[in-house]
């Protein structure tokens, strides 16, 4: 069938960020065999205005959006985050075209009020929703209409392309990469595990945060390739199944990850596939552990780095948001269906 997927790709980055979800979620599109045209909100709205503004090309970004349901006739529109996506535009699909479906992605977290009421005003033209958490967070969106669902931060196999647990020689034992910005507890672990691992002179190297430039693109990967072992720390830790892609940006290339528990996380990843901490201290054993026992962390990396691949790659995951968006009997069991609401 023919897709209408509304994101924001980053045009304007110079592919500094082509691993992002948008662009997996269209892989994955494609690869079960359909036809998937991107339409990047945010870019277009830029460009709608001779001063480059996205709030004041806004109008024209909805109106081309208009023009591309009409030109296209897709049977599903998707969007992903484009909050300046007009309820007026929806409203004029679902009129124009009740056959069309619409549904909508979001991987960010969804604790912050001016985040979820924009996602609620969504939601009465929706026939699904997405978001990478789960619980009473997620349901909160659930109408007659629009049935809503966890999903897993998606991997790509063509993008996801390293196997850091086949190498020996490092250069980083443990990676962060990430912007801590007025976020004093999130500051205060990573300063007080980098100082301390430094003392056992292990080198965690942290990128985005504390004066140190935030790395992409190629550049990014080029670090990842010289890690052994990668940091999961989101902004948020404390709400059902989140945590940020990062997750499967150091698994899916195959450094040994840790994560803090998070509620619910564990039937994603095992115990033997990522290694969870409790605090700081815990986290600083674990890394001190598994750098001197670096066939045992290269075991659970890879195994880490199977579950990735095997279960939240972008074609499995975009057949499950296809199976559910058309209320089809799943065709498999899915780690994550639990947290399903029709």
């Amino acid at each position: 069938m023919k897709i209408l997927h509304i994101a924001n790709f980053g045009y304007r980055k110079s592919g500094a960020t082509y691993y992002n979800t948008d662009r997996k979620i269209s892989a994955g599109l494609t690869l079960n065999g359909h036809f998937v045209y991107d339409f990047s909100f945010r870019d277009m709205a830029k460009l709608g205005t001779i001063f480059k503004t996205k709030k004041m090309g806004q109008t024209w970004a909805n109106k081309e959006v208009l023009k591309l349901v009409d030109n296209i006739k897709p049977e599903l529109i998707l969007i992903g985050h484009s909050d300046l996506l007009s309820l007026h535009t929806l409203k004029t699909v679902k009129q124009k075209y009740p056959l069309t479906k619409i549904a909508f992605w979001y991987v960010d977290r969804i604790n912050d009020s001016n985040r979820v009421q924009y996602i609620k005003e969504f939601s009465p033209y929706l026939d699904a929703t997405f978001c990478t958490t789960a619980g009473q967070l997620l349901m909160q969106f659930k109408q007659p209409n629009n049935a809503v669902s966890y999903m897993p931060n998606i991997c790509g196999d063509n993008v996801e392309v390293l196997r850091s647990f086949e190498q020996t020689d490092f250069s980083i034992d443990l990676l962060f990469c990430g912007i801590v910005y007025k976020e004093p507890v999130r500051e205060a672990f990573l300063k007080s595990v980098k100082q301390q691992l430094a003392d056992k002179a292990i080198n965690f190297q942290i990128f985005g945060s504390f004066g140190q430039e935030a790395i992409y693109g190629a550049d990014y990967y080029t670090v990842l390739a010289k890690s052994q072992m990668g940091l999961s720390y989101s902004r948020s830790n404390d709400m059902p199944l989140y945590a940020s892609d990062r997750i499967v940006q150091l698994t899916g290339n195959g450094l040994l990850t840790f994560s803090p528990r998070i509620e619910g996380f564990e039937q994603l990843y095992k115990h033997d596939e990522i290694v969870y901490f409790d605090d700081a201290n815990d986290l600083i054993d674990k890394v001190t552990f598994y750098k001197n026992n670096p066939q045992t962390a290269a075991k659970i990396a890879q195994q880490g780095h199977r579950r990735t691949h095997q279960s939240y790659n972008a074609k499995r995951v975009t057949r499950f948001m296809l199976e559910l968006i058309y209320r089809k009997p799943f065709s498999e069991a899915y780690e994550w269906q639990h947290e399903v609401y029709v």
